[in-house]
């Protein structure tokens, strides 16, 4: 038999195995199924909570395919999203900055033995109390040392989940599915953080005849808050005396905030003469720009590393720190852990007047003198209803505040042009240029800072319109911020500025495809403008200048990056074009019209050279020749 017909017949007879002959495959073919009980019921259930606001998150595998199929098919037709991405890690990002930037709740589903792979990103999840499903199949804890199973003689993945705080149902059997799915709803109703519902395969599979009409838990209803208490309310005096009438220069670091918070925020500093700082965490929840109108109090990031020179000289007089009794500084959504400030705890006891606004009584610090363990919106609503600054006191801050603002954030050194580039000189021209589009273009965008030098340098520097996304949060797990990048990107109606250093692109997946094709699908990946900088040395940057400052040999093999990478430099992706270019030098005019072209992706590796020189990177690198 000639080949092309032998082959004609094996299609043949491959296609009536297939289709015809094969039990499981005819009942779908014959007769449309209806989605699996555990999809059908975990939609109704986010939809009663969050309306639309919430993405299901996959990573396909054998045990939940029929599972992601149904919750596609439950949501068809709906905004809510059917997203993947490189990794299970990447869908527990895209989560995070999900809830962080956009307020939208999660539903991730990923296959047998894949609990492991959402890294220290569960932690982040958790502290930022983003609510959300995780659905992790397995096998039944029965089986004898089960394939990819996590529950055997030797180890249990629900101890995993208990040791991170978190709670999780495990459904073993199908009769277990409507009160198993009670449980997991009621838990994630009392407490906003991710609960996960372990199943075996059986359970995610099934489709009974008739639906589930799993029993919800009741909508929360709106209560006004309750009136502080008398300990409360004598520190919320207190807190008013030192704002009212105190000779203090006061600073307040912002946590995450609403839009309403943040315009609260805005109101009060201009009336108290109070400084404003955001931080590597928490990028852009306060930030230079109010309505593109300056806001003369913001003095820049305040945090372990990135802090501004405007800060650290509001703070210091010849690199000495102001006494308590000259300077407060309010820590707003904050739990002044060590990534807030620069500062050691002895000095943070000893020196600094620490007022802390945070409503969980737990995470009141040690170093704090005045705590307030209330709502934030009820301590700015206090504050707001009985501001009333002495008018001595208001202009000693106003004046500090104008002196502040003729500080230059760079020095002489951060100027000098060299080949390659230091990353003081890049950002120094990069925020210059950034500025003037905010100001005179009106050009909004959302940052997203990866863990390392440069997403320091790009916090410190770039100026912000609105809150950003950060890898520094939580546990800083480089390579966080990359990853959530393709889902940033598309769910934003913003242009976004990424700032990536070669380490952390290193450690995580390419995502640069699923980045291009997802724009190229987005209705508005035609009007906005996406530019990703890879920023490139060839070292981790940030440990080797830790190195640089304690040791007298560079870390060589240890902190070194390869690089080799190549693709077409230009290329056109449905509707949007992607351009790759290698930058050398700051071309002003190149970049202008690289960051303003709507329907652009772009990515950029900038050669830099490494050093260990300002950037708020120490405070003993502020005291140094070339800082003064």
């Amino acid at each position: 038999m000639p080949p092309c017909r032998a082959d004609l017949l094996r299609l043949l007879l491959d296609h009536l195995e297939h289709a015809h002959f094969n039990r499981l495959l005819a009942r779908s073919v014959n007769s449309a199924l209806p989605p699996v009980s555990l999809a059908s019921e975990i939609t109704r259930f986010m939809r009663s909570r969050w309306g639309h606001a919430w993405d299901f998150h996959s990573y396909t595998g054998s045990m939940v395919a029929g599972f992601i199929q149904s919750m596609q098919q439950c949501t068809a037709g709906s905004e809510v999203r059917c997203l993947h991405g490189c990794n299970e890690h990447s869908l527990a990002v895209a989560s995070l900055a999900g809830w962080q930037l956009f307020e939208r709740a999660f539903v991730i589903a990923v296959t047998s033995g894949m609990l492991d792979e959402f890294r220290g990103t569960l932690s982040n999840l958790k502290r930022a109390a983003a609510p959300g499903l995780i659905v992790c199949a397995d096998s039944p804890d029965s089986t004898w040392f089960a394939f990819q199973g996590t529950m055997d003689a030797d180890n249990d993945s629900r101890q995993v989940i208990a040791a991170r705080g978190l709670r999780h149902v495990f459904i073993r059997k199908v009769e277990e599915v409507g009160a198993r799915l009670e449980e997991a709803f009621a838990m994630l109703a009392e407490r906003s953080e991710p609960v996960f519902i372990l199943a075996t395969q059986g359970v995610l599979e099934s489709r009974p005849a008739r639906a589930l009409q799993v029993k919800l838990p009741a909508l929360a209803q709106p209560t006004p808050a309750p009136s502080p208490s008398a300990t409360q309310s004598a520190a919320l005096d207190e807190a008013m005396r030192l704002i009212n009438t105190q000779p203090l220069h006061i600073l307040w670091l912002c946590g995450q905030l609403s839009a309403d918070q943040r315009a609260r925020v805005q109101r009060i500093a201009r009336r108290a003469g109070i400084a404003l700082a955001d931080s590597i965490t928490q990028p852009g929840s306060i930030g230079p720009y109010q309505h593109s109108d300056p806001l003369p109090n913001y003095l820049g990031p305040l945090s372990l590393y990135g802090f501004s020179r405007r800060v650290y000289k509001f703070m210091h007089t010849d690199h000495e720190m102001n006494g308590a009794d000259s300077q407060c500084v309010f820590f707003l959504k904050s739990k002044v852990d060590q990534a807030a400030t620069p500062f050691s705890e002895g000095k943070l006891k000893r020196q600094l007047k620490v007022v802390q606004v945070n409503h969980n009584p737990r995470h009141i610090s040690p170093f704090t003198d005045l705590a307030l363990d209330l709502p934030l919106d009820t301590f700015l609503a206090c504050v707001e209803s009985r501001l009333d600054v002495d008018a001595s006191v208001l202009r000693e801050r106003e004046a500090k505040l104008a002196a502040m603002q003729t500080v230059q954030e760079t020095v002489p050194t951060d100027h000098i042009h060299t080949t390659p580039m230091t990353a003081n000189y890049f950002f120094h021209r990069l925020g210059a240029l950034v500025r003037e589009l905010i100001e005179q273009e009106d050009y909004r965008y959302i940052g997203v800072y990866d863990v390392g030098r440069c997403g320091i340098s790009a916090v410190r520097n770039v100026p912000r319109t609105g809150p950003g996304f950060s890898g520094w949060y939580g546990r800083a797990l480089m390579g966080d911020a990359l990853a959530a990048l393709p889902y940033i990107a598309v769910t934003g109606a913003q242009n976004v500025l990424a700032f990536v250093g070669d380490g952390a692109r290193a450690l995580v997946p390419d995502i640069e495809a699923r980045l291009a094709a997802g724009l190229a699908r987005d209705p508005l990946g035609a009007r906005k403008n996406v530019t990703l900088f890879y920023l490139t040395n060839g070292v981790l940057s940030l440990i080797q200048t830790y190195l640089d400052k304690r040791y007298a040999h560079n870390g060589a093999v240890q902190v070194a990056v390869p690089s080799l990478r190549g693709a077409p430099p230009h290329e056109r992706i449905g509707s949007i074009s992607l351009h790759r270019e290698r930058l050398g030098d700051f071309d002003k005019d190149a970049l202008h019209a690289a960051l303003t072209e709507p329907g652009r992706l772009n990515m950029f590796d900038v050669l830099l050279a490494h050093n260990s020189e300002g950037d708020g990177l120490s405070l003993v690198s502020e005291t140094t020749w070339n800082r003064q």
